[in-house]
């Protein structure tokens, strides 16, 4: 078998294993486990979407991204004025 064609079938396999688990195995999981069950009960009785704060366009998460942004600017500018006095 070629190099090429083996490194297709692993992707392909890898792939499908994720798939697996993320379409298939997770839900099966969160019907069988307590805890995860009554952690979507109350996200879903509050409306809450635990994902959203990844969001780009939730004005927490830009906020956050802004102030750490300026935070590194402002340390890299010290570095640099720290390195050009040595």
């Amino acid at each position: 078998m070629p190099q090429k064609f083996k490194n297709i079938l692993k992707l392909l396999c890898v792939c499908l294993a994720l798939w697996f688990f993320f379409a298939v195995l997770t839900p099966i999981l969160e019907d069988h486990i307590p805890a995860w069950k009554r952690y979507n009960q109350i996200s879903a009785e509050k409306g809450l979407d635990s994902g959203a704060i990844y969001y780009s366009d939730v004005p927490v998460s830009q906020e956050a991204e802004e102030i750490m942004r300026e935070a590194v600017e402002r340390g890299m500018a010290a570095r640099r004025d720290a390195l050009r006095q040595k």
